[in-house]
């Protein structure tokens, strides 16, 4: 059996994707999105998925994004899958809300499937990352020094029902599957913009990692990832009963977070500030979060301002948070011994 239909078949096994399914593919056209689409037609006569593809019109690229929408439709009438699509001004939302071409994109991206998901009926999402995905994303987080949960690459399962069943498969493998099924795909110029962060990784680390460079870095990612899953599995145990969300604010022991390991901390600090955070933007600097760590361990009352307007604050017992009052535009530090004490933003690194 071929890697890709492998995978797929796996992900039935294991209840990544549940046998009897409804399933939106997200299918982009090119290389790895046309394996999902053939790879999971094939897999649906023995698992039962119900089966429709997404497209995301991202509105760059002209006439190019406009010929991988036609594209991607015509594959899906062959097929005789449900089709949906949307466009998007990626470049505006950019603008908007002040993120990276490529962030920009990923939000709206995501925003758009869980639409058509709603509109399908589906209750999983089927990305088509693969093992490159995973090294690519593990070379950017340990250039920006970040935690586990970056390190440890795209989640296999999301919590928005996005699931990823080919991180195990190689761009090779994939290319072989294509090649096998005579199956065209199409090929996105955007790719070699230097311009964009991963693109540059592809150019500038891939290049110097050779073949056992690489499965030294996948079998990192694989460990870092059960090292993830096991923090995700103790902070729902152990944490997360005693975390209490409201429309307000987040509440929890500061006595309870104090005392966790430092990943498990970190943890919590994201899962509390998250609903407050702007839409995509993580709530915090790598750099804020290990300065609310050092404020918990010292056990005063204090108040953080971070930069992304959201308030951490301690008093007594009780550790709150929530978003900032408007008139801050920066943020600042309480406490007891320095209460005006103020500092201006920190430079913004990956959490």
């Amino acid at each position: 059996m071929n890697p890709v239909s492998g995978a797929l078949l796996a992900a039935a096994d294991r209840g990544l994707i549940p046998s009897g399914e409804t399933v939106l593919l997200a299918v982009s056209g090119g290389a790895d999105s046309m394996a999902l689409l053939y790879g999971a037609v094939d897999a649906a006569d023995s698992t039962g998925w119900h089966l429709s593809v997404g497209h995301v019109h991202h509105g760059w690229r002209g006439r190019e994004a406009d010929r991988d929408l036609a594209f991607v439709a015509e594959h899906a009438r062959r097929l005789r899958l449900p089709f949906f699509f949307r466009r998007r001004d990626a470049r505006g939302a950019a603008r908007e809300l002040r993120l990276s071409p490529e962030a920009a994109a990923r939000h709206v991206r995501y925003a758009a499937l869980a639409e058509m998901a709603d509109e399908a009926g589906a209750s999983s999402i089927a990305t088509a990352h693969q093992q490159e995905d995973a090294i690519e994303s593990y070379l950017i987080a340990r250039r920006r020094r970040a935690g586990l949960a970056g390190l440890a690459g795209p989640r296999e399962r999301r919590e928005d029902g996005v699931v990823r069943p080919f991180l195990s498969v190689s761009r090779g493998e994939i290319l072989g599957f294509l090649s096998e099924r005579a199956v065209s795909f199409r090929r996105d110029a955007s790719n070699g913009d230097l311009r964009l962060t991963r693109n540059r990784i592809r150019r500038e680390l891939l290049a110097g990692h050779g073949e056992a460079d690489r499965e030294e870095i996948i079998e990192e990612v694989r460990r870092l990832a059960e090292a993830r899953r096991r923090l995700e599995e103790e902070f729902a145990a152990n944490l997360a009963p005693g975390i209490h969300a409201g429309p307000a604010a987040t509440l929890a022991r500061a006595g309870l977070l104090e005392r966790c390991a430092p990943e498990l901390q970190r943890l919590a600090l994201e899962r509390m500030a998250t609903p407050f955070a702007r839409s995509g933007r993580p709530p915090m600097t790598g750099r804020e979060r290990e300065q609310i760590r050092t404020l918990l361990a010292a056990g005063a009352d204090f108040r953080f301002e971070a930069g992304r307007r959201i308030r951490f604050e301690r008093r007594g017992g009780i550790l709150s948070v929530k978003p900032s009052p408007p008139h801050f535009h920066w943020w600042a530090v309480y406490d007891s011994a320095n209460p005006s004490s103020t500092e201006p933003e920190g430079q913004e690194i990956a959490p």
